[in-house]
């Protein structure tokens, strides 16, 4: 007992560090991979969903490193969007 007296307030900040860890750092970190490789295995022909709500399907990969992805929303309309605002694949 005199050893947990000695170290104060320690052993609490720590069980608090390791519920914040488990609770919303590690979560965000294996979400983070995973958008990482959906967008990694993107390709031509594609349904995907932008973070603005489009919804189109890939034609094209533009850009430097194909950082930039061209969907066709429509018959007639064409967008350019970067790689990294897409959220998802959309069935």
């Amino acid at each position: 007992m005199e050893i947990l007296q000695k170290l104060g307030s320690l052993p609490i900040f720590l069980l608090m560090f390791v519920v914040i860890y488990f609770l919303m750092i590690r979560p965000q970190s294996v979400q983070q991979k995973n958008h990482q490789s959906m967008l990694s295995n993107l390709k031509k022909g594609d349904k995907v969903l932008t973070r603005g709500g489009i919804v189109g399907k890939i034609i094209d990969f533009q850009g430097k490193n194909n950082n930039m992805i061209v969907l066709k929303v429509d018959d007639s309309t064409n967008i350019t969007v970067l790689k990294s605002y897409i959220s998802s694949i959309h069935s």
